[in-house]
């Protein structure tokens, strides 16, 4: 990691870091009120995390491209619009809170009164076991099904890191050269959470491996089985088009995870997930980049116990896609944004495709990553002709 890219990591760690701060400083009833902010009507949690992370990158470089759906709009009118990588500036794209619906639901459960609603978030939740509270509401493990904000760095169109913060355990996940890392802030004083930086990651958390098939699954059907998200209009008929390499699809989803969280989805091949069921891949049905853009940088850098990829990319084109927003939700090669520059077998991310959207952060994808050893998957994925993506 180069210098420059260093520091825009450091700055990002503590962005996510304040975001967090800010939003456990909050009394409850503000972060569950309705607020006036972005391009409408939105949960004071989620304008509360973004602006924390807006300023805090800001502050760093007044002219930093931050993409998030509420200020895409701000970052849009210096898009870049060379296709040459090298030309292209450094970009963070960043989903400030993931799983808001779901943490309004928890909030609202361990605070129903006004009073207690006027405590602050961080007071509240040390009355509970919050790990237990949690996945008393929603699934299990909560390290990976929390709420989360994330930024990710791509610069000349490469990507350079990704981090993540589980706003509910407290765990912070590092992708980088340096490798895959992550740390539980929850026990640290607030002067001590200054310090931390990609070298205090690497020093002081755990490596974090993405497990085999052969260790996880022991039939065809732990292949297949997969976590996608259902839980809005236009998914489940995008489903049932695409997935014309598993049969019944909804057989192979395991039950009550019809809306996991976006960022934190590629950690359910992690050894995170181990004793939780086996995952075969996980699929971005048609979602937005900031659902699925984070995954790309957990497998560029994660490693098998060989140093080979443990993961594999693919892209899903499929002939007649469906639309949300109007935008499409499967991209032909044409219209993705993976690229490459000649004859390379490398793709890199041209973010100049981006600037015609009105919209950036609504640009849409279809993708798929499984573990380096599911033959069953990448063999349907090449029979289907679909791209498999390799980033530099």
């Amino acid at each position: 990691m180069q210098g420059i890219e260093k520091a825009y990591c450091d700055v990002c760690i503590q962005a996510l870091i304040n975001a967090w701060q800010v939003l456990m400083e909050k009394p409850v009833a503000d972060n569950l009120r309705r607020v006036r902010y972005g391009k409408g009507d939105t949960l004071g949690l989620d304008a509360a995390t973004e602006i924390a992370i807006y300023q805090q990158v800001i502050s760093f470089d007044q002219h930093a491209i931050l993409v998030t759906e509420e200020l895409d709009t701000l970052s849009r009118d210096r898009w870049p619009v060379e296709v040459d990588p090298i030309k292209q500036p450094l970009m963070l794209f960043s989903d400030p809170t993931d799983r808001s619906r779901q943490l309004e639901k928890f909030l609202t459960s361990i605070a129903p009164t006004k009073e207690q609603q006027s405590e602050k978030t961080a007071s509240l939740i040390k009355k509970y076991d919050v790990v237990v509270e949690w996945e008393k509401l929603f699934e299990k493990p909560a390290t990976i099904t929390g709420p989360t904000g994330s930024i990710t760095c791509i610069r000349k169109g490469t990507i350079i890191f990704s981090l993540i913060l589980n706003y509910i355990t407290g765990n912070i996940f590092i992708t980088a050269p340096t490798g895959i890392y992550y740390l539980r802030l929850t026990d640290l004083a607030h002067t001590a959470l200054k310090k931390i930086d990609v070298d205090y990651l690497v020093a002081h958390g755990k490596k974090l491996d993405f497990m085999p098939t052969e260790e996880t699954c022991t039939s065809t059907d732990d292949q297949q089985r997969f976590i996608t998200f259902l839980g809005k209009t236009g998914y489940q008929e995008n489903l049932d088009d695409c997935m014309i390499f598993v049969e019944h699809p909804e057989r192979f989803i395991p039950e009550n995870h019809q809306e996991p969280g976006g960022p934190a989805r590629i950690l359910y091949l992690s050894r995170l997930q181990k004793g939780f069921g086996p995952i075969g891949f996980i699929l971005a049905n048609g979602e937005k980049i900031g659902e699925w853009i984070p995954w790309l940088a957990f497998a560029k850098f994660a490693r098998n116990s060989h140093g080979n990829p443990a993961l594999k990319i693919y892209e899903i084109a499929i002939d007649r896609p469906w639309t949300k927003e109007g935008v499409l939700m499967s991209t032909a090669p044409p219209y993705s944004i993976f690229q490459k520059m000649g004859d390379q077998q490398q793709f890199y991310l041209d973010v100049s495709r981006l600037r015609k959207f009105p919209h950036p952060s609504r640009f849409r994808s279809m993708i798929v990553i499984t573990p380096f050893d599911n033959n069953l998957i990448i063999n349907t994925m090449h029979q289907h002709q679909y791209r498999e993506i390799f980033l530099e």
